[in-house]
């Protein structure tokens, strides 16, 4: 009992409930839609005990794709209070998949001097039905945030992921999530495996922190580009978008006629921003490999090297969320801050 007890004063870990397929039930139409589940955990995983002393706060309980900036900035402040007041040893957020990367990306911009692992999961299945994952993904998640690396994770069918290198990119199975263009940081198999050379390191904390905005911006235009775009049907909106992600072919080409470019030099010249990522999800872009890349480039354009789609949409509020202007945001979406992305070599 002695063991027990000093084994709870060590092991604490702290579970931030935001609701998400996890903590759903289906009432009698068959439609899943949040319930109240997530609050009694040992009901469903009594296990939980003997792993930490543990808390659960719901933050809130909603459909993940409800989620909005303001939650982020709502987890981000209460995690930041608890690494203050050195209250854990680690920190889950139980969270829908549908969002997921998206809020992983967006902490770990606004916490980038993380102390202590912050770890995301949830479920493809709710937890309280039968042949559930989510049990699982609780279990690994807990010991995640006790023994993996200090920075933001997803935490999903056995593998520990950088949580701005992760998407999700399966719906009907339980890999729901993948990490496209960085290897998994850990894998829990029969014992733990842990990439210890990938995590982030220390010596890359900031040692002045930004304070968490009181605002984030609205998000910018993100466009894939297909075939046949008429893309001066969207010409006029474009005055009221402060920035616009264009997702090109390959390593960064597109179509690039009279009427995009003028259309585009245009916009920059009224201080819009324009950034390019793929829509492939494994590799690199590299604009200038073809003639129209080059010619985003000389437009003002910027590239997203291999960001995530979240991980670019994200960095690119909370920058400006920081209040910096258009020229330090241009500079810093293709610096590394906090392992989002691969540098390039020199």
């Amino acid at each position: 009992m002695a063991r027990n007890e000093q084994r709870k004063k060590t092991n604490r870990v702290l579970i931030l409930s935001t609701g998400g397929t996890i903590g759903m039930r289906a009432p009698k139409d068959g439609a899943l839609e949040p319930a109240h589940i997530l609050q009694d955990l040992a009901q469903w995983i009594p296990e939980l005990d003997q792993l930490a002393d543990y808390s659960v706060e719901v933050v809130a309980n909603v459909d993940s794709s409800q989620i909005k900036p303001d939650l982020w900035l709502t987890l981000a402040r209460r995690i930041e209070r608890s690494v203050e007041a050195s209250d854990c040893d680690g920190i889950v957020v139980l969270h829908g998949t549908d969002t997921m990367g998206f809020t992983a990306s967006a902490l770990s911009y606004l916490l980038p001097g993380l102390s202590l692992p912050v770890v995301l999961t949830g479920g493809q299945r709710p937890l309280a039905e039968p042949r559930t994952d989510a049990r699982n993904n609780v279990l690994g998640a807990i010991e995640t945030a006790l023994h993996g690396p200090k920075e933001v994770l997803v935490f999903f069918n056995n593998l520990v992921f950088r949580g701005n290198r992760s998407s999700k990119t399966a719906i009907g199975d339980f890999d729901g999530f993948s990490s496209p263009n960085f290897p998994e940081l850990g894998r829990a198999g029969i014992s733990w495996e842990w990439n210890k050379s990938l995590f982030w390191p220390e010596t890359r904390r900031p040692s002045v922190f930004q304070p968490i905005p009181d605002v984030l911006p609205s998000a910018p235009w993100v466009i894939p580009w297909v075939p046949g775009l008429d893309f001066s049907g969207l010409q006029p909106a474009l005055a009221n978008q402060w920035a616009i992600i264009l997702e090109a072919f390959g390593t960064g080409n597109l179509p690039v006629d009279e009427g995009l470019s003028e259309a585009l030099s245009g916009y920059v010249a009224d201080g819009g921003m324009v950034f390019i990522r793929s829509q492939v999800p494994r590799g690199s872009i590299k604009l200038g490999t073809y003639r129209p890349g080059r010619a985003l480039l000389e437009m003002g354009a910027r590239d997203g090297l291999d960001m995530t789609r979240e991980a670019m949409v994200t960095k690119l509020m909370v920058l400006k969320g920081y209040g910096l202007g258009r020229q330090k945001i241009g500079h810093m979406v293709g610096r590394n801050l906090v392992g989002e992305l691969t540098e390039p070599q020199p």
